[in-house]
């Protein structure tokens, strides 16, 4: 069993208009230095993309290219995005989809270079044969001002008119992590997702990487446990996130698991 990720963290864009992000390229980094370092070597493979590097065709080929041809139907696959989410038209007139923005995604042309959550993800999900497939989204899709979420222009003229723990390195093959296809989103559609100064992180992605690492257990719990379940890690990462933001932001999860669990880790370095 091998765990195969997918990261992408996107402050700087091509297109000028949309705006830079802080902390969504370190967010990235961090997590994948969390997993680097917590689990074994041979049991992971990971590709990291922030800024110049996660164009549309990057993320693809690493999602829908290189993962459908290493990941075994045995394996955990890990998706990651921060940066820039944003809502749109798409091909009917009354329909808005939800967008990853790309580094290289046009500001008027966000339907034909950005990433459709529907149409694009998870149809690379979809191609992917491993047990366990879980992404994870530090972005937002309510095209308010602020926070990871941008609002594209066709969907702008419509409304103007209107309006540090150490453990031992886990084996992956002796952790049971059940099967599913989960996506772990920041905040509810209509929400933003924020960064924050003090946290130097967006807030999902601080209290995810806590929230993997026990950080925030009783330590009355003596438990030995070395993996995590999705529902639980949800819990966690909701109750901290919707109380940091004093109810403002609501983390969502959605899919479908059987028993799934992802193995803890270190605390991140700062």
């Amino acid at each position: 069993m091998k765990l195969h990720g997918v990261l992408v963290g996107i402050n700087r864009y091509q297109d000028e208009r949309i705006d830079t992000l802080q902390y969504a390229a370190t967010d990235a980094k961090r997590f994948y230095g969390q997993l680097v370092s917590s689990l074994a070597a041979e049991d992971v493979s990971l590709q990291l993309l922030t800024d110049e590097q996660a164009t549309r065709k990057a993320i693809l080929m690493a999602i829908g290219e290189l993962l459908p041809r290493q990941a075994g139907p045995e394996d955990v696959v890990l998706l990651y995005f921060a940066g820039h989410g944003s809502p749109e038209t798409g091909e009917a007139p009354d329909r808005v989809s939800r967008y990853l923005i790309a580094h290289d995604t046009e500001y008027e042309a966000i339907f034909a270079t950005g990433l459709d959550l529907e149409r694009d993800l998870i149809r690379l999900v979809q191609r992917i044969l491993a047990r366990l497939v879980v992404v994870i989204l530090d972005t937002c899709f309510s095209g308010r001002a602020g926070g990871r979420t941008f609002e594209g222009p066709v969907l702008h003229n419509r409304r103007t008119g209107f309006r540090r723990l150490v453990r031992p390195k886990p084996r992956l093959r002796d952790l049971p992590l059940g099967e599913g296809r989960i996506i772990l989103a920041a905040c509810d559609d209509d929400e933003v997702a924020h960064e924050d100064g003090r946290l130097r992180q967006g807030v999902f992605t601080y209290f995810l990487q806590r929230a993997l690492s026990n950080a925030e257990e009783d330590p009355s719990d003596t438990s030995s446990e070395a993996t995590i379940s999705l529902s639980r890690l949800y819990e966690r990462v909701a109750e901290s996130v919707v109380a940091f933001t004093r109810g403002l932001q609501h983390p969502v999860l959605n899919g479908r698991l059987s028993l799934a669990r992802l193995p803890l880790l270190n605390l991140p370095e700062h």
